[in-house]
């Protein structure tokens, strides 16, 4: 950017857009009536069970990007809720199994449907390039906060 304004440079607007799309996925909680259930952020690590149910909280980590601490926060609010449930690993006494649960299952079609509008909201005035490009972008971003942050670690 040009350097006019903190308030009009990349961070501003990635935080900006980070308020939106957390108000979003609220309002859609509420309206699929998912809100005494879950809490924004917590999608991805659904949709990773809802493709491999079982898996250990590392490959949870992994696939959905987070550490293993803020996941087994997460975890444990998913766990509270009734959705997931974490045992430890017969193979791995170290590891713990995160499996969905009976509720966890029933609310898959009301998640295939959130992921659906928010997708819609959020590509909404998008060109269908413009999405996949936007897509690639944030994934470098991403990755160059995530090295940042190893290098702090």
């Amino acid at each position: 950017m040009d350097g006019s304004s903190p308030l009009d440079d990349l961070p501003a607007l990635i935080t900006q857009t980070n308020i939106h799309f957390q108000a979003l996925v609220e309002r859609t909680l509420a309206e699929l009536k998912l809100d005494h259930l879950l809490r924004p952020g917590m999608a991805p690590v659904l949709f990773a069970l809802y493709e491999e149910d079982g898996c250990i909280i590392k490959e949870l980590a992994a696939r959905t990007q987070r550490s293993a601490a803020a996941l087994n926060s997460l975890l444990g609010r998913l766990e509270k809720s009734g959705v997931v449930s974490q045992r430890p690993c017969q193979q791995d006494g170290r590891a713990v199994r995160v499996r969905l649960t009976a509720k966890g299952r029933e609310i898959e079609p009301r998640m295939r449907e959130l992921h659906r509008r928010v997708v819609a909201a959020v590509e909404q005035g998008l060109a269908a390039g413009e999405a996949v490009q936007a897509s690639s972008m944030l994934r470098r971003i991403i990755a160059g906060l995530q090295q940042d942050e190893t290098r702090q670690n």
